[in-house]
């Protein structure tokens, strides 16, 4: 199956929504505010309202101007009150069909521009940010469809694109290793990765950039690590324990190396003497420095020394306790 034949296949299932509003039902799509604990308030028709909008605008059914207003109304009063700031793609869509019309709508596109910080600063109705928007399907690449299926919560669909990404993606740089990183890390193909990180430690060590090898040195031992490929973590252990690293002291990305030796400890591998060998004098001189200290280097440096070494682990928890109480962390 094709990638246009999947779209097809994808829109074809959010005619409902349609064939709702052709009908005078809302329902589905008008704004509805929900409120989360940790993102605050949202509009919870908004992935809904996306799919309508997708549909209208790629199957190229003829709708009248008073759904697309009464869409751009919902979609403005979304933009206003959500806790996060952002301009999103059904407004876009909106705005390029409204913006063919033989009537103008200058009230309604200066409402979107002052809707959010956001918007305030990039939403331009003329510019060709939208006009790029209106394509027809032919032209709508596998990577577009990916993002669509995504944004959409379509995950199946977005499986089924990112596979066809994949297949056709040309990897030239470190740049495009961390795109499709970064797409398996959302869709819960982290396990793909591991190609993709040597291919990106390639590329640095291509360029002899010591920065970039350090941390894609990192990257892999990190990956192992939550892989549960233990022996292979250890590898990338060995390699960067020798290293001179002393450049890095002090510096997050040190931290982090210490923070995945730590996991290979706590995760009991036979090696775990020769690890913490070399982690406890830099966790020794990290703790005077409390400052760079955090969380969860915290936690695994008391697991681990309490395994290793437990007169060590009592004056680590101290220490831990008094940053909870410094942070007001229960």
């Amino acid at each position: 199956m094709t990638y246009q034949d999947l779209l097809n296949q994808m829109l074809s299932g959010w005619e409902t929504y349609y064939q709702q509003v052709m009908n005078g039902d809302f329902s589905a799509v008008c704004w509805k505010e929900g409120h989360h604990e940790t993102y605050g308030t949202y509009d919870t028709h908004s992935t809904d309202r996306l799919k309508l909008c997708s549909y209208i605008l790629y199957c190229h059914k003829e709708v009248p101007e008073e759904i697309l207003l009464r869409l751009f109304g919902e979609e403005c009063q979304n933009l206003e009150t959500n806790s996060f700031q952002g301009i999103g793609d059904a407004i876009k869509i909106l705005t390029v069909l409204l913006s063919v019309s033989e009537n103008h709508y200058p009230e309604l596109f200066e409402r979107v521009k002052n809707a959010n910080f956001d918007c305030h600063c990039g939403y331009e109705y003329e510019t060709e940010l939208f006009r790029r928007t209106r394509k027809e399907i032919p032209d709508f690449n596998a990577e577009d469809c990916l993002s669509l299926a995504y944004d959409t919560g379509e995950t199946e669909y977005a499986l089924q694109f990112l596979e066809i990404v994949k297949s056709e993606y040309v990897i030239k740089d470190k740049s495009d290793c961390r795109h499709l990183i970064w797409w398996n890390e959302q869709l819960g193909r982290t396990a793909d990765n591991e190609p993709l990180l040597k291919k990106s430690l390639a590329f640095s060590v291509k360029e002899n950039n010591e920065d970039e090898i350090i941390s894609a040195h990192y990257n892999l031992l990190k990956f192992y690590t939550e892989q549960k490929k233990f022996q292979e973590a250890y590898q990338e252990f060995e390699i960067l324990s020798a290293m001179d690293l002393s450049g890095w002291y002090g510096v997050n990305l040190f931290r982090f190396i210490l923070e995945s030796s730590l996991d290979l400890i706590n995760a009991g591998i036979p090696e775990a003497n020769a690890v913490w060998n070399w982690a406890e004098p830099h966790l020794k001189r990290e703790l005077k420095n409390s400052n760079g200290m955090y969380g969860n280097l915290y936690a695994k440096a008391v697991q681990a020394s309490e395994k290793m070494n437990p007169g060590f682990a009592r004056k680590v928890q101290k220490q831990y306790d008094l940053w909870k109480k410094i942070k007001k962390i229960s």
